[in-house]
């Protein structure tokens, strides 16, 4: 029961990690309603201190969403997917002591229903492990 959780040091906050996620981590899977940018970094960058972790960002847009509880909801679905399926990007990730910086961006401008929005990220996240298997 341990592996699904979702701890405030996966959380991805701060400008400096944002930043040099946006400007760097120029790889990007789309998969409609959501977009994922990611950065990996090597064990030994100063920037990261957890090895073989995830730093997880999500983000509703404010412009599709003129309703905090809709965007909370979005992000919600999104962290409970996460939480529940991660196990298996984190223990990928630990094998090869790499760091992951992802962000995840919904940018359909409707709610989805958790099971439809489920199946999308999926995909979304196959894609990643495929791309991160690719990388190195």
């Amino acid at each position: 029961m341990s592996e699904f959780t979702f701890h405030k040091a996966e959380r991805l906050c701060g400008n400096h990690l944002t930043d040099r996620l946006f400007t760097q981590g120029n790889r990007s899977i789309g998969c409609f309603p959501v977009r994922l940018v990611w950065l990996a970094l090597g064990p030994d960058d100063s920037d990261f201190d957890v090895n073989g972790g995830v730093r997880l960002l999500i983000s509703a847009s404010k412009r599709h969403f003129k309703h905090a509880v809709d965007r909370n909801r979005v992000k919600r679905q999104v962290r409970e997917y996460y939480r529940t399926h991660s196990h298996a990007l984190k223990t990928a990730l630990a094998g090869k002591g790499e760091c992951l910086l992802l962000a995840v961006l919904f940018t359909d401008s409707k709610l989805w229903d958790s099971r439809s929005l489920g199946q999308k990220l999926d995909q979304a996240f196959e894609k990643l492990a495929d791309q991160l298997r690719d990388v190195k």
